[in-house]
């Protein structure tokens, strides 16, 4: 796998290393070039987004455990209905979380 990151500006190639912004309870996490200093947005999180990762991550790890071992009927069907719920919230809030990252990349204190 590819450890660097091709600068689209300057052309600099340079390590991944994820920064942080934190704004309230809004966290930013984003690339930024050594050389010309441009930022790249990798993600932005709420804590209603953050609360659903982890509840996501625990019905994933719930699904593998059914797996493994005999669960009564229905329950691996529950657990994908309840995946599909997360994913289509995540999905809703990512476009309005990614839109404010960005407005927070780009704001004037940023540059």
């Amino acid at each position: 796998m590819n450890k660097f990151v091709y600068c689209d500006k300057c052309g600099h190639n340079f390590d991944i290393s994820l920064s942080e912004i934190h704004k309230g309870d809004i966290i930013v996490q984003y690339l930024e070039c050594p050389a010309c200093k441009a930022k790249y947005h990798v993600c932005t999180t709420d804590t209603e987004m953050r609360r659903l990762i982890k509840k996501r991550l625990t019905i994933l790890d719930k699904i593998a455990e059914s797996r493994e071992k005999v669960v009564p009927a229905g329950t691996s069907q529950k657990l994908q209905n309840e995946l599909k719920k997360i994913l289509t919230l995540q999905k809703k809030l990512n476009s309005r979380l990614k839109k404010c990252g960005e407005e927070i990349l780009n704001s004037p204190d940023m540059t």
